[in-house]
């Protein structure tokens, strides 16, 4: 155990004698890098089978009217049932288990997939059942995402690293499913077309569950009391907004993801086909995810060096700065170099995020919490999407590119100027959280 928690809590007579013995059953496990691995894996699989939907869904769309506004709307269908989903799976999460949700949620994200191009093979698709199909299978992305989120102080733990690292890996992990999934998309379509391409998804959620069953120990992690579901919603939602730093960053990432989200959907996606470069999209987006990938394992490794408020105001201004230079419209081979710089700069964001929220969340609440974080950052998300069509139809991919770079320096200034986030330090190397009684105190105080 980190030897500043230890000494924290020796001084703290708050302290429940709840918080030592789990403390000391934690201890008494065997270390074991196995069920770490099985996250990771399992996070991989899935991103990657969300990535490819995400690409092919708004491709479909786009091949089939031309329509880059109708194209953002796909997105926006797929990014707006998971604010409900985020909010009521992030309850469910701490009430059926955070292994147990996330296998559910990878079944049931298979069968809204595969139902695309079984509805299309036999009665055929419209642009309107088909938004309905892609807002299905969005439901169960949320809660799937938020628990291998929560498992990952658990792996930690067991795996005897630091959760800032876990953290960081984690990332990595998701921009190594963001770097698969274009790939196999753009090399899919054209061997395969849209709904032929759906059939790799529906196989990679099948995979995250048989990976996740296998390598998690059933009670890797205590299981909360039942509390009352609605009750259990409210709670994640008054938590997040009742801690003065819980609530900065999700106004932080609130921001961030109005403008990022459409970045890939819209902008890149309507430029690269406006211009008879299809070929490049994958590749542009691979780059971002190798960026993505080589800034969070770099942040990984020196996190404990670094400030946490100055590196997430830091790499929100220089993610401005690299994706507003796609205004110019340069070639596809420096929109991919720019792509990859943008990539590493926006690295260190989300694990520095994941480790507040886990920081000052207590374990009973894990899933619920990081389940309304979610939500609330992600619910202006599809106003995004659908305000960035129509922008794009009218204006041109290099206003669209501007814009979002300027929301990435917005960003950046709520995120330096936000007293909630002021104090923070710098990340532990420990692999433990702070006892559940502490965190109480840090809330309240």
């Amino acid at each position: 155990m980190n030897n500043k928690n230890s000494d924290s809590a020796a001084d703290n007579p708050a302290q429940s004698g709840a918080d030592r013995s789990q403390e000391v059953a934690v201890s008494s496990v065997p270390r074991s890098r196995i069920p770490l691995a099985g996250v990771l894996a399992a996070t991989a699989f899935s991103v990657t089978a969300n990535s490819i939907v995400a690409i092919a869904v708004p491709w479909l769309v786009l091949e089939r009217t031309g329509s880059a506004a109708l194209a953002g709307l796909a997105g926006a269908a797929a990014i707006a049932p998971i604010v409900l989903s985020a909010v009521f799976g992030g309850a469910l999460i701490d009430r059926i288990g955070k292994r147990r949700c996330s296998m559910i949620a990878d079944a049931m994200s298979a069968l809204a997939v595969a139902a695309i191009p079984v509805v299309d093979i036999t009665i055929g698709l419209g642009i309107p059942l088909l938004l309905v199909l892609v807002a299905l299978g969005a439901v169960f992305d949320s809660p799937g995402a938020a628990s291998r989120e929560a498992l990952r102080p658990d792996v930690a733990r067991r795996a005897g690293v630091p959760l800032a690292r876990v953290n960081a890996w984690g990332e990595a992990a998701e921009g190594i499913g963001y770097l698969a999934g274009p790939a196999l998309a753009g090399l899919l379509l054209l061997l395969v077309g849209g709904f032929g391409t759906l059939w790799t998804s529906v196989l990679l959620f099948g995979l995250a569950l048989v990976v996740t069953a296998v390598t998690i120990p059933t009670h890797l992690s205590p299981m909360p009391p039942a509390d009352p579901y609605l009750r259990s919603v409210k709670e994640g939602l008054s938590y997040v907004l009742r801690d003065r730093t819980l609530r900065a960053v999700t106004l932080t990432a609130a921001v961030i993801w109005i403008f990022i989200l459409p970045f890939e959907t819209v902008v890149l996606n309507a430029h690269l086909q406006a211009t008879g470069q299809v070929a490049a999209f994958g590749a542009i987006l691979a780059a971002y995810a190798g960026g993505g990938i080589a800034g969070a394992l770099v942040y990984g490794a020196i996190a404990h060096h670094l400030p946490t408020r100055a590196t997430l105001v830091g790499a929100l201004a220089l993610a401005g700065l690299s994706l507003g230079s796609f205004a110019v419209l340069p070639s596809t081979a420096v929109m991919a170099a720019l792509a990859f710089v943008a990539g590493i700069v926006t690295g260190p964001i989300n694990p520095v995020c994941a480790v507040i929220i886990q920081s000052r969340t207590p374990e009973r609440l894990r899933g619920r919490v990081i389940g309304s974080y979610t939500a609330l950052a992600l619910a202006a998300g599809p106003l995004g999407l659908l305000a960035f069509g129509p922008m794009v139809d009218r204006f041109g991919p290099a206003v669209g590119f501007l814009v979002i770079g300027a929301g990435c320096l917005l960003a950046a200034v709520v995120a330096a100027l936000s007293r909630g986030l002021r104090g923070l330090g710098r990340p532990s190397k420990g692999t433990d959280l702070p006892p559940d009684s502490m965190i109480r105190q840090a809330i309240e105080g």
